[in-house]
C-alpha cells in the first residue's frame, strides 16, 4: 500500500521527463515567454491563435507524461515536471479548458468484469489520497498499470458546503485535472436544484363588476385584442393560446357559470379566434389547506359545466416550499397530500388544473447545457445534473433536450428520493417515492439515457438514500427495494448510480447487489477545520476531507462485496463464505478501533483474500 514502503522503493517507482519531453518543454516556455513580452501590445488574430495552439501544447504535454508514467507504475518527480505542471495548470486556466473534450465517457465502463463504480467528492485538496487509493486497489494490484476506464474510480468535483455538494469553479477543475488526468477518472453534479425560467404569464381577462352583459361584453373585448396577434400570424398559421377568466370582484355561482358559459360559447363560435387552437380557462388565486382545496375543485367544478378547456391555480407559497426556494408544481401551494386529492378529483372531472406559471424547460435545458458543456471540455468522463424542482413531464423534456446535445457523452440526470415529486395524476413523497422513481426511469429510458444517478438532496438533514433498520426515519429505502430498482434499470438498459449518505457497511452492501456504481463522501472523510474560501460559509462548522485510507477502505469493501456476489453466482460458497467473514472481521475492527497493529493484520488478510479473489474472477470471466 502507498505510504508502506521504504524510501529506496519509492525512488525506484520515480520517473522524470526524457531528453526529447526536456527539449519540448524548453521550446514550448519560450514560446510562451515570448507571448508575455508582447502582452501589452495587441496580438493580431493570427498570434493570438499561435499563443492559444501552444498552451494546448503544454497540456498534452503535461497529458503525455501523466500517461507514461502511469503505465509503467511510476510516479513523476523533478524540477522539470513541477515546471511543466505548473503551466499546464496556467494553460487551463487560460483556455478555460483542455485542449479536446473528454474523449472517454462513463457509459463505457464495464463493472460486470471491473466492478462497480466509485466516486469520491471533493473540491481538489484531496485528489492525490483519492488518486493513490484506487491505484493501490487490490484490483489493480492484480491487472496492473490501466487506464482510468479500468480503474473505475472518479475523484468527482464538488464543493462540500454546509447545504451540501455545490458546483465547483475554474480553480478546483484546475487542480483537479492536473492530479487525475490519464490517472484515473473524473466527474461533477453541475446543480442539485435548477435554476427556473418561467414562460412569460399566460394571458389573464378580468371579469369586472358590473352587470352580466356588461362583465362579458368588455371582456370579449380584452379576449379579442389579447388573441389578434395569435389568430393573423406571419404565415397565417394560428398559434395555440389558452386565455384565463378570473373574477375581479365576488360573484354568485350561478352568475359566474352565466359568464363562463356566455364567454366559451364566444370562443367556439370562431367569431374572433380559431376554435381549434384558442380555448378558454378559468383562473382562480386559493387559500392555504383545506379551504384552498375546496376553492380549487369548486373552480374545475365550475369550468366543467361551462365547458372550459383548462383550470389555472396561483396562491400563497408554503413554508415547506419556501424553504427549498420552490417545490414541484401544484405543490408549492398545497401539501403532498392536498395536492393528491385535488389531482384525483380533477382526472375524475377530467378537467386539466396546473399553476399559473408554466417553466420553460427550453431555457432551463440550455442552463444545464452551460455546466454539462464545461465539464465535457474540461476532460471529465461524466456530468450529472439535478432535476428539482420540476414535474415529472418537465424533467422528461429537460432529459430529452440534455441528451440529444450529448449523446456520445454521459450526462446523468439525478433523482433525490427525499424530495416530492408529481405528474399530472400523482404526487410522489417518500411512502411512494420508489413508484416514482421507477415512473422516472421509464421517461429516462424513452431518451436512450445510459446513465443516472439515485441520490438524496438533504443531507445536511442526515437524510441517507438506505434504511439500517425498518424503523429508520433518516433512511428512505431498504436494501431490497434497492435491489429490486437497480434489477428495473437494468433490464431497461439503464446503469444506475448510488448516492446520498452511504456508510462504511453499507458500501459492502451495494457491492453485493452488483451495483453499477456508487458516491461517497463522509464514508471516506475525516472532519478538518474549515478554512480558505470555506470560511465564508457561515454554517459551516467543519470541513469534509477524503483521506487514502477513508477511500482505500471504502474502495476494498466495494471489491469485496462485488466479488462475494461472483463467487456465490459461480457456486463458490465456501469462499464467498471465507470472504464474508473476512469483512466481517474488518468491520468489526474499524468499528470497535482496535490498536493499529490489529487493524492492520485485519484488513492485510482481507486484501490478500480479495486479491485472490480477484484473480479467480478474471480467470472465469475470460
Amino acid at each position: 500500500m502507498a505510504g508502506t514502503g521504504n524510501s529506496q522503493e519509492k525512488r525506484l517507482r520515480q520517473t522524470m521527463l526524457t531528453n526529447s519531453e526536456e527539449k519540448k518543454l524548453e521550446a514550448l516556455e519560450e514560446k510562451l515567454q515570448s507571448f508575455q513580452i508582447e502582452t501589452d501590445i495587441s496580438r493580431s488574430h493570427k498570434e493570438t491563435k499561435k499563443y492559444y495552439e501552444t498552451l494546448r501544447s503544454v497540456i498534452e504535454l503535461y497529458e503525455g507524461l501523466v500517461q507514461r508514467a502511469n503505465k509503467q507504475g511510476k510516479k513523476l518527480q523533478g524540477k522539470s515536471y513541477k515546471k511543466l505542471r505548473s503551466l499546464t495548470g496556467n494553460a487551463i486556466d487560460q483556455l478555460g479548458s483542455q485542449p479536446h473534450p473528454a474523449t472517454s465517457s462513463l457509459k463505457n465502463y464495464n463493472h460486470e468484469l471491473h466492478g462497480p463504480f466509485l466516486g469520491v467528492s471533493d473540491e481538489g485538496s484531496a485528489a492525490p489520497y483519492i488518486r493513490n487509493a484506487a491505484l493501490e486497489s487490490p484490483k489493480m494490484k492484480v491487472i496492473g498499470p490501466s487506464e482510468p476506464m479500468v480503474v473505475g474510480v472518479a475523484h468527482d468535483a464538488e464543493r462540500l458546503a454546509a447545504s451540501g455538494e455545490v458546483a465547483v469553479g475554474p480553480a478546483e477543475y484546475r487542480d483537479i485535472r492536473l492530479s487525475c488526468m490519464g490517472r484515473i477518472l473524473t466527474s461533477t453534479n453541475v446543480g442539485t436544484r435548477l435554476n427556473l425560467r418561467y414562460y412569460k404569464q399566460r394571458p389573464v381577462i378580468e371579469i369586472e363588476h358590473g352587470s352580466i352583459e356588461e362583465s362579458i361584453s368588455r371582456a370579449r373585448q380584452q379576449a379579442k385584442e389579447v388573441l389578434e396577434p395569435f389568430l393573423y400570424t406571419p404565415d397565417n398559421t394560428p398559434r395555440p393560446l389558452t386565455i384565463f377568466a378570473k373574477f375581479a370582484s365576488r360573484r354568485t355561482y350561478e352568475h359566474r357559470h352565466q359568464i363562463l358559459k356566455r364567454l366559451a360559447e364566444f370562443f367556439t363560435s370562431g367569431e374572433i379566434c380559431n376554435p381549434d387552437h384558442h380555448k378558454l380557462g378559468l383562473i382562480v388565486s386559493v387559500e392555504r389547506g383545506e379551504r384552498g382545496v375546496h376553492a380549487a375543485m369548486e373552480a374545475i367544478d365550475l369550468a366543467c359545466r361551462a365547458r372550459l378547456a383548462e383550470v389555472a391555480i396561483s396562491g400563497e407559497v408554503l413554508k415547506s416550499a419556501e424553504d427549498k426556494i420552490s417545490m414541484p408544481g401544484l405543490l408549492n401551494y398545497f401539501s403532498p397530500k392536498h395536492v393528491s386529492e385535488l389531482l384525483d378529483y380533477a382526472n375524475q372531472k377530467e378537467m386539466p388544473v396546473s399553476p399559473r406559471n408554466l417553466v420553460d424547460t427550453d431555457t432551463v435545458s440550455r442552463h444545464v447545457w452551460v455546466g454539462l458543456n464545461v465539464a465535457r471540455n474540461m476532460g471529465l468522463e461524466l456530468g450529472k445534473y439535478g432535476l428539482f424542482p420540476l414535474t415529472l413531464p418537465e424533467s422528461e423534456r429537460v432529459m430529452e433536450n440534455i441528451q440529444s446535445w450529448f449523446p456520445s457523452w454521459t450526462a446523468a440526470p439525478v433523482f433525490y428520493v427525499d424530495f416530492p415529486t408529481m405528474d399530472s395524476e400523482t404526487v410522489y413523497t417518500e411512502k411512494n417515492i420508489k413508484g416514482g422513481l421507477e415512473r422516472w426511469l421509464d421517461l429516462v429510458s424513452k431518451h436512450n439515457i445510459p446513465v443516472v444517478l439515485i441520490d438524496t438532496a438533504d443531507k445536511d438533514k442526515g437524510r441517507r438514500l438506505l434504511k439500517n433498520s425498518p424503523g429508520d426515519k433518516k433512511g428512505i429505502l431498504t436494501l431490497e427495494e434497492i435491489g429490486e430498482i437497480d434489477s428495473e434499470a437494468n433490464k431497461l438498459g439503464i446503469r444506475a448510480l448510488w448516492a446520498g449518505g452511504i456508510t462504511v457497511p453499507q458500501v459492502y452492501e451495494f457491492g453485493k447487489i452488483g451495483v453499477f456504481g456508487l458516491y461517497v463522501t463522509s464514508a471516506a472523510a475525516v472532519s478538518r477545520p474549515v478554512s480558505g474560501a470555506y470560511e465564508r460559509d457561515v454554517m459551516l462548522a467543519n470541513l469534509k476531507e477524503p483521506t487514502f485510507y477513508g477511500v482505500f477502505r471504502v474502495k476494498l469493501l466495494l471489491e469485496a462485496g462485488f466479488l462475494y456476489g461472483r463467487l456465490l453466482q459461480k457456486g463458490d460458497v465456501d469462499n464467498a463464505k471465507a470472504l464474508d467473514g473476512k469483512v466481517g472481521k474488518y468491520l468489526s475492527v474499524i468499528k470497535r478501533k482496535y490498536d493499529k497493529d490489529k487493524f492492520r493484520i485485519v484488513r492485510d488478510e482481507l486484501v490478500s483474500i480479495v486479491t485472490q479473489a480477484w484473480q479467480t474472477h478474471f480467470k472465469l470471466f475470460e
